[in-house]
C-alpha cells in the first residue's frame, strides 16, 4: 500500500539481508566432518557435505530461494517509487538505485547456487536463473535466461544505479562502495579481471567518503585477552564483545550468514589441510576452538576447529573492507603488479598475526603464479567455513591456470583422525537441483542435470 516516498524508503530500509544457512557453508573444500556428530546434522547438510544430488525429499522446497521475497520487495520499489508522491526526483532516484543493488545482489547469489560457474565459451548457453522485474504473487511461470543473460542483467542494473548512488552512511543502506565492490566481485566471477580492478579501485576510491567508521579490526589486539579492547571473554557461546553488524568497522554491507546450529555444532570443522595452511601464531585461529561444545576436553583430531567466535550474529558475507583488500591484491598480482599485491596482502596480515611473521615470504612475493597461489590461500585463511571459499571454488574451477587450487573431495573423520569416509564432488554438482516441488509449483522451469 506504499504511495508516499517516504513509503519506499522504509520498505528498503526494511530490508534485511540475512542468509539462513546457505549450502555454500557445507560445500567448500576447507571443510571436514566429524563422524559421531554426523547422524545429529539436518539430512539437508549432510546431503551438502557429501555432494549428493538430491538434497531435498519430493515434498520440500529449497531453503535457497530466500533472494526471493527481497526481490519482491525491490522490484515494488524499483517500478513504483519514481510515480511515489511527496519527494524529490533526486530523493526517488537514490531509492531506485539502491533496489537495483538490492536486485542485482540477491538474483547474484540465487544465480550462484543454481547455476554452472561463470564459463565464457559456454555462459551463452548454460541455463542461469529465471530474471525477475515484476512485483508479482501470483507469478506461476518462471523460465531460465542464460548465464550470460543473468550476469548482463545483474551488471546493468549494478551500472544504472552508480550515478545515483551515495555515500556510506549506514552499513544496511546500499552506497556506491558497495555497489562498486559487488561489480568488481562480478567480473571477479566472470574472470574479467580487468572490469573487475576498475570497480575495486573505485570502491578504494569512496573509503574516504564514508560517514561512518572504515577500519580493519587488529586482531593482535582485539583477539588478545588482556587488551583493554578485546572481544573476550568467551562463555562457550562465542566473543561476548564482538562487534555487531551495524558496528562492525570492516563491514561495507551487512549481509549476514546463520551458521549455528546447536545439534550440529561439533559436525563440521575445517580439515586438516586447513590447519595446515595458519601459522600457528595466527591470531585468526582465536576465532575457532580446537575443542568440541559441551565437551571442552575433547580436542578435534589433526588441528581441526570449529567456527566459535560469533554464533548468534552470524558471519558477514556481504562487501567488506578484509574482501576488498584480498581481491586488490588478487587482481594486481595477475596483473604483473607483484609490489603493489604483496603490499596489500601485507596490510591485511599485519592486522592478524604478530608483525615477525606478517611478510609475504620473498621467494613467493617474487613469482606472480605462486604470489597469486598464496593469495588465493590467505582467503581461506580469512574466510574459512563461511561459505565464502565456495564461491571461490566456483570461478576458479573455469580458471586455465589456477584451476587445480580446487579440492573436489569432502573427507569424515572418526575420533582418532582416521578417514572414515570420502565423498567426490561432480562439476555437475556447483549447480544445485531444485527438486520436485520447486518444479511442479513453477511452470517452465528447468532441472539442473
Amino acid at each position: 500500500m506504499a504511495k508516499t516516498t517516504l513509503d519506499y524508503e522504509q520498505l528498503m530500509n526494511a530490508v534485511s539481508l540475512q542468509v539462513p544457512y546457505p549450502p555454500s557453508l557445507y560445500l567448500g573444500d576447507e571443510m571436514a566432518a566429524q563422524e559421531t556428530y554426523m547422524d545429529a546434522a539436518q539430512i539437508r547438510t549432510q546431503r551438502l557435505f557429501r555432494f549428493e544430488a538430491r538434497v531435498y525429499d519430493e515434498d520440500q522446497l529449497p531453503n535457497e530461494t530466500w533472494p526471493l521475497t527481497n526481490i519482491y520487495t525491490f522490484n515494488k520499489v524499483i517500478n513504483e517509487v519514481m510515480q511515489s508522491q511527496g519527494g524529490t526526483d533526486q530523493q526517488k532516484r537514490a531509492i531506485l538505485a539502491e533496489a537495483k543493488v538490492g536486485r542485482a545482489l540477491c538474483h547474484l547469489y540465487f544465480l550462484n547456487d543454481y547455476s554452472l560457474p561463470y564459463n565464457a565459451a559456454t555462459a551463452a548457453t548454460d541455463l542461469g536463473i529465471p530474471l525477475l522485474t515484476k512485483a508479482d504473487v501470483t507469478q506461476t511461470t518462471f523460465v531460465r535466461a542464460s548465464v550470460q543473460e543473468c550476469y548482463d542483467f545483474i551488471i546493468k542494473d549494478l551500472e544504472d544505479a552508480l550515478p545515483d548512488l551515495g555515500p556510506l552512511v549506514h552499513r544496511r543502506k546500499f552506497s556506491r562502495m558497495a555497489a562498486e565492490f559487488i561489480l568488481g566481485r562480478v567480473y571477479l566471477y566472470m574472470a574479467k579481471f580487468n572490469e573487475a580492478r576498475t570497480h575495486v579501485d573505485a570502491a578504494f576510491a569512496e573509503l574516504g567518503n564514508a560517514t561512518v567508521p572504515l577500519a580493519l579490526y587488529d586482531y593482535n589486539v582485539v583477539l588478545d585477552p588482556d587488551d583493554s579492547g578485546t572481544w573476550f571473554p568467551d562463555f562457550g557461546f562465542g566473543l561476548s564483545n564482538y562487534p555487531l553488524a551495524a558496528n562492525n568497522t570492516q563491514v561495507i554491507y551487512n549481509l549476514s550468514m546463520t551458521n549455528f546450529q546447536l545439534p550440529q555444532a561439533n559436525t563440521f570443522v575445517y580439515s586438516p589441510e586447513t590447519a595446515a595452511l595458519f601459522d600457528p601464531m595466527d591470531k585468526r585461529l582465536l576465532l575457532f576452538s580446537d575443542t568440541e561444545m559441551f565437551n571442552p576436553d575433547k580436542v578435534f583430531p589433526l588441528g581441526m576447529r570449529r567456527y566459535s567466535a560469533s554464533l548468534f550474529s552470524g558471519l558477514e558475507i556481504g562487501p567488506s573492507l578484509p574482501d576488498l583488500y584480498l581481491m586488490r591484491s588478487e587482481l594486481k598480482a595477475r596483473a604483473g603488479d607483484l609490489s603493489g599485491a604483496k603490499s596489500d596482502l601485507e596490510i591485511l596480515r599485519a592486522k592478524r598475526m604478530p608483525a615477525n611473521i606478517a611478510a609475504v615470504p620473498s621467494g613467493i612475493a617474487a613469482n606472480k603464479e605462486a604470489l597469486v597461489r598464496y593469495i588465493l590461500d590467505e582467503r581461506i585463511r580469512e574466510f574459512a567455513t563461511s561459505g565464502m571459499r565456495w564461491l571461490d571454488m566456483r570461478r576458479l574451477s573455469a580458471d586455465p591456470v589456477y584451476s587445480n587450487t580446487v579440492k573436489y573431495t569432502h573427507k569424515l573423520y572418526d575420533d582418532a583422525g582416521n578417514v572414515v569416509a570420502t565423498y567426490t564432488l561432480k562439476p555437475e554438482r556447483f549447480a544445485l537441483k531444485f527438486g520436485e516441488r520447486m518444479l511442479a509449483e513453477n511452470k517452465g522451469l528447468v532441472e539442473n542435470d
